[in-house]
């Protein structure tokens, strides 16, 4: 008896949101929703899912795009590639955190077909993006044949693999708002080889000052709990006060001890896991204490 590489399913092309919300309602129980395809693919080979119907976006033409408007914000189509936003030179300047994410990500080939919405609506804990959209506080527009709803990213994320979205909704756009005049913002991924890998620690930083005086703080985190998630408490010890390398230490140290909670696994233990967001945190608030 042959064994099954992927198991039977239908390939559903829809060419308009129309056609695509009503697919999803249909066959919202066994149905799943693909964009890039990189997550799901692997993930049906490995019997991690198993749908009855996937639905592509990826024949919906209004779904891709790529739009800055300077004062506004980003907007980021469903079906949108990753290499079209990370070779936008808007991207690269304006939100430098989003495009080191995307920079450090698996390879060219998987740039090419893979989209941002996938990688934060697959919902694994160390995707790349999450944590710089978390500290840009982006918002997702969802669809369905109920009507529409706006989700900031901060109510996304449900625990692993999972999210908010409901089983028949569809993410029609992801929208960036501009950064803060002055925001220092970095990326800092941590895998264990320098290409092609996961990260073990993912930490994102966004700082905003005005003179000595820290006037927003924001930090996020993937890979070290269940969802990537800010640390809240780091930024309460960072916001009207006046930023110091021994600020700097105390507000590192607390995100790592008090606000993730990371597993050991086979690629790095737990307390390697911590000294590496502590590491990130400070060296990513230490840019704006140096700029």
């Amino acid at each position: 008896m042959r064994s099954k590489i992927l198991n039977d399913f239908c390939f559903h092309k829809p060419t308009t949101l129309e056609e695509a919300m009503e697919l999803i309602d249909r066959y919202q129980e066994g149905g799943l929703l693909m964009a890039g395809g990189s997550e799901v693919i692997p993930n049906m080979k490995s019997l991690v899912v198993t749908p009855d119907h996937i639905i592509s976006l990826k024949h919906i033409p209004e779904f891709d795009y790529l739009r800055y408007t300077p004062g506004e914000g980003l907007h980021i189509g469903p079906t949108t590639p990753l290499t079209h936003i990370e070779y936008n030179p808007d991207v690269q300047r304006v939100y430098p955190s989003l495009f080191q994410g995307i920079h450090g990500m698996s390879n060219t080939n998987i740039h090419n077909t893979s989209t941002v919405t996938g990688n934060i609506c697959y919902a694994v804990p160390s995707a790349d993006t999450a944590a710089p959209l978390l500290t840009l506080e982006a918002v997702l527009t969802v669809r369905s044949v109920e009507g529409e709803r706006i989700v900031p990213i901060g109510e996304l994320f449900a625990g692993v693999r999972r999210t908010t979205l409901k089983k028949n909704e569809i993410v029609t756009d992801i929208f960036v708002p501009e950064p803060q005049e002055g925001a220092v913002m970095a990326y800092y991924k941590n895998p264990c080889r320098k290409a092609l890998d996961l990260a073990i620690a993912g930490v994102a930083t966004y700082v905003v000052m005005d003179g000595e005086v820290c006037r927003e703080a924001r930090i996020a985190m993937s890979a070290v709990a269940v969802v990537p998630k800010r640390a809240p408490e780091a930024e309460a010890m960072l916001k009207g006060q006046v930023l110091s390398a021994e600020l700097i230490e105390r507000a590192a140290e607390h995100a790592s001890l008090h606000e993730c909670s990371p597993i050991s696994d086979i690629r790095a233990s737990a307390e390697y896991r911590l000294e590496l967001v502590r590491l990130s945190v400070r060296d990513g608030l230490t840019l704006a204490l140096n700029k």
